[in-house]
Formats: C-alpha cells, structure tokens, sequence
C-alpha cells in the first residue's frame, strides 16, 4: 500500500464517465523578456483530472520536460507555473508521448 490518496483516479474512470481535455493556453515572459523567465499556463477542460507532462521546446533547439501532480486540478482548473527559460520558448506541448486520452489534442501544443 502507497498511502496515497487515489480518490481522484477512481472517480474519474469507475465512477464517472468524464472526459480528460488538458490545454496549453499561455506563454508570457517575466517582464517581456524570456531570460527572465516565462509563466506557462494549463488548464484542465473537463472533469477528469490527471498529472500533466509538458514538452518545452526553445527556440535554439533545447527540450526539456515539466511533469506537473495531479494535484494542481484539486482546488482549480487553471493553472499557471514560472518556468526558467533563458531563450524564447518555440513550443509548449502537453502530453507529447500520447499516454493519456486526451479528447481535443487541437488544444495541446501552444507555438511561438
């Protein structure tokens, strides 16, 4: 036993019949500038609530890989994190390998 609380894991698919849509909806630099940083925004569309892996591509070719907790979706359905860029960010795509059923992934890729 992990003691974990999985609450949010049986309501979603045994429960419920609820839908996963995650969205990349914002990209804004610190102070408009990307060596200060850039505050990314996800939102969680519908009901189903899942941990969130975003792939942050720059604009000089270097990938990185946020995994946000699906406890960020407990008290929110927005959410907004400051990410360390030091260059523009090229892309923002959310669930990059496909392992969740996300049901619009014309909302999962924000581009510069």
């Amino acid at each position: 036993m992990s003691g974990e609380n999985l609450n949010w894991f049986w309501r979603g698919w045994f429960y419920n019949n609820w839908k996963l849509d995650q969205a990349v909806t914002r990209v804004k630099y610190v102070k408009d500038d990307p060596k200060q940083g850039a505050l990314i925004t996800v939102e969680n569309l519908e009901k189903m609530a899942m941990p969130c892996i975003l792939e942050i591509k720059m604009a000089g070719g270097k990938i990185d890989r946020v995994k946000l907790p699906v406890e960020i979706w407990e008290r929110n359905t927005k959410w907004t994190f400051l990410y360390p860029s030091t260059e523009e960010i090229a892309s923002v795509t959310s669930d990059p390998d496909f392992v969740f059923p996300d049901s619009n992934s014309d909302n999962d890729v924000w581009r510069r």
